[in-house]
């Protein structure tokens, strides 16, 4: 039971769905981060593959559809409905973009999303759009063109030069260092989809250089605090990587790991971007610090890929958006750790094949 400002008034058993907990997947972190919380969540996760890893880390489990599907969001309210869930917290990127469709369907049914809204979600999904965002309000970005104009782009800043897909390219997926114009033309011409998907951007500082900023915004809209992690480009975080005349070029993979540390000048432009681009609840940064200073090349409005290192370290988002937007409590800054180095390794798991075949046969859920 809920007042009118949707702050829950009356105590029950608190159940959390959480989707896309695939191993390596944002849900997977939200998850863990969730059993470091001095409250005892129940936990209901859902996933499109029963080999994905959180499934067997939740007190329930469901397959459910992609959310590219059209049965996706029905299939999201017969869980919510069926099994009382007080908070849904999206896992992946898609169902971000999905989930924040269907707000009025979940709230309708009593359950919270911990989702910015749907302007903002829209605006940090695609990277053009972003970047022309962050420059006309005067934030550090890479110079970016279009897959169309990217000759002008070249002819300014010269190479290497990094191209991606402007929608859905988290964890790198289709990121490449582009050396040369061949590189850029072989990579558009290799492009599996339309072009104007495409991004071309300035590659600007180097692998010392990079940090992943969580921020945590509340339901008003205020900044409550933020997490600095400075990443180390090795092993499971190193992506593309090119020895090039001009020096070595460097990308980053979705698998976060480095220094959790305190920089203020960090933290403080990150949480000015996070309120002034309409964030509610989570909110992650990637940049990179440069000569000409801060430039920012990615936001994502979610938890992140290093939720449960950040709960580790007393920063614990998922636990705290909960707090904040679904018991309305006042959440101040963060006793949180610094001078930490987070590093990060495979795991693996053993599950009986009789119990991933039951879980196939199971329309909405089984404990």
């Amino acid at each position: 039971m809920r007042d009118r400002d949707g702050i829950m008034t009356k105590p029950r058993e608190f159940i959390v769905l959480v989707t896309g907990v695939g191993g390596r997947s944002v849900g997977h972190q939200v998850l863990q981060a969730l059993r470091l919380s001095a409250t005892p969540y129940r936990i209901l996760c859902t996933d499109a593959d029963p080999f994905s890893f959180g499934l067997y880390d939740g007190d329930a489990r469901a397959l459910g559809p992609l959310a590219s599907s059209p049965a996706y969001a029905d299939a999201i309210c017969e869980l919510v409905a069926r099994h009382r869930v007080a908070v849904v917290i999206p896992g992946t990127e898609p169902e971000v973009l999905a989930l924040s469709a269907m707000r009025a369907r979940l709230e309708a049914l009593g359950a919270v999303l911990i989702a910015s809204p749907p302007d903002a979600v829209a605006l940090c999904s695609d990277k053009m759009r972003l970047h022309d965002w962050l420059a006309a309000h005067g934030y550090g970005t890479p110079r970016s063109a279009t897959a169309q104009d990217w000759r002008g782009l070249a002819e300014a800043v010269g190479f290497p030069l990094v191209g991606k897909p402007t929608r859905q390219s988290g964890g790198s997926r289709g990121v490449a260092i582009l050396a040369n114009e061949a590189e850029v033309e072989d990579y558009i011409a290799h492009f599996p989809g339309d072009p104007a998907a495409l991004a071309i951007q300035e590659y600007v500082g180097d692998a010392d250089s990079e940090f992943t900023v969580g921020v945590m915004v509340s339901r008003t809209g205020a900044a409550i605090d933020s997490i600095v992690l400075r990443r180390k480009l090795i092993g499971l975080s190193l992506g593309a990587s090119r020895d090039l005349p001009g020096g070595a070029a460097v990308l980053s993979t979705g698998y976060s790991q480095g220094f959790i540390v305190a920089d203020d000048e960090i933290s403080a432009f990150c949480e000015r971007l996070a309120v002034e681009i309409g964030a509610r609840g989570p909110l992650n940064v990637q940049l990179r610090r440069t000569a000409q200073g801060i430039k920012v090349f990615e936001v994502h409005t979610r938890f992140s890929g290093t939720a449960s290192i950040r709960a580790s370290a007393g920063f614990n988002e998922p636990d705290m958006a909960i707090r904040d937007q679904v018991l309305g409590e006042a959440i101040g800054r963060q006793d949180h750790r610094t001078g930490l180095a987070a590093i990060r390794a495979f795991t693996a798991r053993l599950v009986p094949i009789a119990e991933m075949d039951a879980l196939s046969r199971a329309p909405s859920g089984k404990d």
